[in-house]
């Protein structure tokens, strides 16, 4: 999915369920931040041994430490990691259980892909391997990420995104017309415009900054544009904090329902698997 997608989708989403701006608007920044991962900053390869892009901020670790500041924030980044999920191979597909789904090592086929014997200390295997292999010349290694069912040739981005354009525009207009009050909501974005403006910097540098031929020149661009951004973001949270704290304390006094859930969420996980490895009786495929 393009950028523009998951933030219109984002805000689409906050304005229909929450119909509040602010809480719209939060939504909007953490449906973009996950592709705050991509290899840009470090320089990685395009087929590195571990490629961290769809993984690094793709995950619910990342969408856990995002709620401890604002659910909103979370549950932009979980817009964003669905709608990757729908994704095939060729798209990339999402990553849920980074660092963690990096404990599944080998694919079914090896780095020439070729068809390899499985290991008998190996229950769980990926079927795909890395398809910018093609392009790179490099050895590929498994992916390890959740795919969605189809080939969607960007149809289903362009579904997405102009679906959401008329529908923030339909949430608005009703919004005008029944509770001017909530427009005059507006305002109270000013604080979050510092953690868009960071998550802005940082992912237009990325776009402007990335490939493999660095400069001296190039390297301190993005050094300096990654201090700038990380300093609005810290800026943002002095200047949130007196609500970072009340969710901070509002997740205290309910941590028994939202611990539970994790980890429900993390056995459900390893029973799955467990599953699959009975099923397949020598090997799943994921």
């Amino acid at each position: 999915m393009d950028l523009p997608t998951h933030a219109t989708f984002g805000f689409a989403i906050g304005l229909l369920f929450f119909g509040q701006p602010v809480a719209a608007f939060l939504v909007f920044i953490g449906a973009m931040s996950p592709d705050l991962d991509r290899d840009w900053f470090v320089n990685f390869t395009a087929s590195p041994e571990e490629q961290r892009h769809r993984a690094l901020f793709h995950n619910v670790f990342f969408m856990g430490l995002a709620f401890l500041a604002s659910p909103f924030l979370a549950i932009g980044i979980f817009l964003h990691m669905l709608q990757d999920s729908f994704t095939t191979t060729k798209d990339r597909g999402c990553e849920w259980f980074y660092p963690l789904s990096r404990k599944v090592k080998r694919g079914l086929y090896d780095e020439d892909k070729q068809p390899q014997k499985p290991d008998p200390k190996e229950h769980v295997y990926f079927y795909q391997e890395d398809p910018t292999d093609d392009q790179t010349g490099k050895p590929a290694v498994p992916w390890r990420r959740v795919y969605g069912p189809a080939l969607n040739s960007q149809v289903l981005d362009r579904m997405f995104l102009f679906g959401s354009i008329i529908a923030i525009g339909v949430l608005l207009t009703r919004i005008a017309v029944t509770d001017w009050s909530l427009l005059s909501n507006f305002a109270k974005i000013v604080p979050h415009l510092l953690l868009l403006f960071s998550v802005a910097i940082l992912l237009g540098a990325g776009a402007k900054l990335g490939g493999e031929n660095q400069s001296t020149l190039r390297r301190i661009t993005k050094i300096s544009l990654a201090v700038v951004g990380l300093a609005l973001a810290i800026a943002w949270v002095v200047w949130y904090w007196t609500e970072v704290l009340a969710n901070l304390e509002s997740i205290a006094s309910n941590w028994v329902p939202i611990v539970s859930g994790g980890l429900l969420i993390a056995l459900a996980s390893w029973a799955i698997v467990k599953w699959h490895e009975r099923k397949y009786k020598n090997e799943a495929v994921v």
